[in-house]
């Protein structure tokens, strides 16, 4: 089995190739190759876990000097620490990296952790990402996570917990959920946040046009740094040409094979294949025919934060029964559903965990499939995704819409084609951070347009801010 060191300041133990020397590190997500081999009271270090590491001449350790062989020397701390001994000095780390040979005392610089591979995976994993603390209702970037020296880490503004307690509770939690124990007895839920937006997009250039302008918004006026995915059939280099540079970094393509219209509908549901999100939340669904005006953080904060709905939704309308587009048809037709006191749109959906999401959208795209076998061809549909999502999600999950509803708003067309003037005042009237040019499935015989044109007008109000 690997084992790894760790030092009293939280960095691992690793090669520099460039000056041939043992360091001390930041944990990162890259495994180092220096581990350590322990046999009753001796200790081998090995580079790869074969080459030997020795004490140079002036104190340092480096590889092709033969193999130097360590006595275990167990510091006043209890647990899986030690000191390491050669010719009586001892192995110590400083703050800086820099590892010697050349302590005559047995003091926390001088203390190594052993730890497993999987115990500093989850510290990296950790480490190396940002977290939402339910009590503090604050989310801590990974920057603001800060090791110290004595095996201490310092969690933000808010409290220190000590590594022992930090690496057994990971050992315990999920890799999306952290119970901490801190100052002995005070306890702490920490969720992962490590936001993913992800859209689908296949067919027509028209819609990867719109496509282009709902990213370039998201990066500019979203303010949105986090992973991006987007679902098509379109390889790597396609996306790639058409979007800006410098909204292409975070951006992963993951291949999908829509079959025909029905795909492409229900592709924001295919379990299979957005199971590349499970590594992810908060998760926020988008179609291509939104622009973000307003930083988007506050939705996904609303998602990470919400303990009480499964996803979050924008309402569209009160009363279900006054189209089909909210299911009204699906929950006549079954006595044994309620039906819910909104319709919302599927064009944006927040949730915070995949796997906990994945039974709905499973059964939303059977129910569509099952519901084309009436005619025998999947060419006839009788519900699309949006009045089926609104039976599934209406009849069985609970839905949180206030916070959406007060940050997503569906563009009003009646301004599309008004004089400069009064569309310049609609626009800047806007403080909602969604807008979405709802309307018909693949209707970019207009939607194109209002979008080119409304992203104009927000960069001319943009350029004249800054003058």
């Amino acid at each position: 089995m690997e084992f790894f060191l760790i030092s009293s300041w939280n960095t691992i133990l690793d090669f520099d190739e460039n000056s041939n020397n043992l360091v001390c590190r930041e944990i990162n997500n890259k495994l180092p190759s220096v581990t350590v081999d322990v046999k009753d009271n001796k200790a081998e270090i090995k580079i790869h876990n074969a080459e030997p590491i020795s004490v140079s001449e002036d104190m340092g350790l480096k590889s092709g000097l033969g193999s130097t062989v360590f006595d275990i020397k167990y510091p006043p701390r209890s647990g899986p620490y030690i000191s390491l001994m050669f010719h009586g000095l001892y192995m110590s780390a400083t703050s800086t990296g820099s590892v010697t040979v050349d302590k005559t005392r047995n003091f926390s610089w001088e203390t190594f952790r052993i730890i497993s591979k999987e115990d500093l995976n989850n510290l990296s994993h950790f480490l190396n990402n940002s977290w939402y603390i339910r009590s503090q209702k604050k989310i801590i970037s990974h920057h603001e996570i800060a090791v110290s020296d004595d095996f201490t880490i310092q969690i933000g503004n808010f409290f220190s917990t000590n590594t022992e307690d930090l690496i057994e509770a990971l050992a315990k939690s999920n890799p999306k959920e952290v119970i901490l124990f801190h100052d002995v007895w005070k306890t702490e839920f920490l969720d992962l946040y490590k936001p993913a937006v992800y859209y689908c997009s296949f067919g027509r250039p028209e819609g990867f046009e719109c496509l282009k302008m709902s990213i370039s918004s998201l990066r500019k006026y979203g303010k949105y740094s986090g992973e991006i995915k987007i679902f098509t059939e379109k390889n790597h280099e396609y996306i790639k040409n058409f979007l800006p540079n410098e909204t292409f970094d975070g951006i992963s393509i993951e291949k999908y094979t829509a079959l025909d219209s029905t795909d492409y509908m229900s592709a924001r549901f295919d379990t299979e294949s957005i199971s590349s999100l499970n590594e992810y939340q908060p998760i926020l669904y988008m179609d291509t025919d939104i622009i973000i005006k307003n930083p988007i953080e506050v939705l996904l904060n609303s998602i990470i934060s919400d303990e009480i709905h499964q996803f979050q939704v924008f309402k569209e309308v009160d009363d279900i029964t006054q189209d089909i587009y909210w299911g009204n048809e699906l929950f006549d037709d079954d006595s044994a559903s309620e039906k819910p006191k909104f319709g919302f749109s599927t064009g944006i959906i927040g949730f915070k965990n995949y796997q906990k999401s994945a039974v709905f959208f499973k059964l939303i795209r059977e129910i569509i499939f099952r519901q084309s076998t009436i005619w025998g061809t999947r060419q006839i549909i009788r519900c699309f995704d949006q009045p089926v999502a609104n039976y599934v999600l209406g009849k069985f999950a609970s839905l949180g819409s206030e916070l959406f509803s007060s940050a997503v708003i569906n563009f009003d067309m009646e301004y599309n084609n008004s004089p400069e003037d009064k569309y310049k005042s609609y626009v800047d009237s806007i403080n909602e951070v969604v807008i979405h040019f709802a309307g018909g499935v693949g209707a970019y015989d207009w939607k194109l347009e209002a979008m080119k044109r409304f992203l104009s007008r927000l960069e001319e109000g943009s350029s004249s801010d800054k003058t």
